[in-house]
């Protein structure tokens, strides 16, 4: 039967090479270059939010909307870009020291870009900034009661450890290109997931690395906003979700409701089925329950608000654990996440 859903399946997987993706996060650090090009920026500009502490301190917590509102308009002025009024003000607010903060910011932000052809290959050069982040552990997630003020979603997860193996670091890192000149970017990632070991999956209990490189989008506003939600299947790679709806934008989680899931990207494929998009995350392939394709669910978003500027990035991964696929409102329950989010800093590529 599973090899019969295998050969179906293939027909309706979705490789969106002409997407995005988003990168890592890490600790600021801001550079000696990227302050010098934020002094640099002359532009006046009207401070339409609450003027805070330099953001050249490493230590400073508030992005000083001064400058971030004229490093929006120089970089805007000097490559023919349009303002994104509404992603600038809410960036204007955000306390770079506080998951929370970031977070909440990042929810309220829409995708600005745009997909270029799957063929497209873009170049490196002296006008490509290059956010990078080391490798970095994602935190569990639980109930939202205050026990995971920096939670990107406002959903509880399950508590259990039935997906990934618990006390071993789920991780992560990743490269983000942005081309200001050119109006383009994208991204490599990498995860190192680490699942719990189920009777019909031997590879669980071990380290599982994934690599992952993006299309190429194209933009035309600053700040620069992309977001991107990914399916690490164990069978197809990295794939589109089944939840891919371009007309309403990316999910950051699958969940719908604390009962639901999100709903199916394609009218009348495989996917319509709540009991097979619950069965493409389950987890639980042990007795009669052999339809569980064991797949993660990947969520990221990233945006920077101009060249030289302060970007903020997260990322979250899910799945479930459910002895019933046609139970939907059972297996969204028991959907665990771990996640993270923060702010990173850029330099220019200098070349490999």
């Amino acid at each position: 039967m599973k090899k019969t859903l295998l050969i179906i399946k293939s027909i309706f997987i979705i490789f969106f090479f002409n997407s995005y993706v988003f990168a890592g996060v890490s600790t600021p650090t801001p550079s000696t270059a990227i302050n010098k090009i934020a002094s640099s920026m002359s532009h006046s500009a009207k401070n339409n939010a609450q003027t805070n502490s330099n953001v050249s301190s490493a230590t400073s917590s508030l992005l000083n909307s001064s400058q971030l509102t004229a490093g929006i308009k120089a970089t805007a002025a000097k490559f023919g870009l349009s303002i994104d009024t509404e992603a600038a003000t809410i960036l204007a607010s955000v306390d770079t020291s506080s998951s929370a903060s970031i977070s909440k910011a990042m929810a309220q932000l829409d995708s600005n870009i745009r997909g270029l052809g799957y063929d497209y290959v873009p170049t490196l050069d002296q006008d490509t900034i290059v956010y990078e982040t080391e490798w970095f552990a994602l935190k569990k997630v639980g109930a939202q009661a205050g026990a995971n003020p920096s939670a990107m979603t406002n959903f509880d997860y399950a508590t259990t450890h039935d997906v990934f193996t618990e006390g071993v670091d789920q991780m992560a890192k990743g490269k983000v290109y942005v081309n200001f000149k050119k109006g383009e970017m994208w991204a490599d990632m990498e995860v190192k997931l680490t699942l719990v070991e189920e009777t019909n999956n031997a590879a669980a209990n071990t380290q599982q690395a994934i690599s992952y490189t993006s299309g190429t989008a194209a933009f035309d506003d600053v700040p620069v906003v992309a977001d991107e939600a990914r399916r690490i299947s164990q069978t197809f790679g990295v794939t589109g979700t089944g939840f891919d709806q371009p007309a309403s934008g990316e999910h950051n989680t699958m969940k719908a409701s604390a009962t639901a899931l999100q709903a199916s990207c394609c009218t009348g494929s495989w996917w319509d089925s709540a009991e097979n998009r619950a069965s493409e995350y389950n987890h639980d392939n042990d007795g009669g329950n052999q339809d569980a394709w064991e797949s993660v669910y990947m969520y990221g978003k990233f945006t920077t608000p101009s060249e030289g500027g302060t970007a903020l990035g997260e990322i979250a991964v899910e799945a479930g654990h459910h002895d019933d696929n046609s139970d939907e409102a059972g297996f969204v329950a028991s959907i665990e996440r771990h996640e993270a989010s923060g702010s990173i800093t850029g330099k220019a590529y200098e070349g490999d």
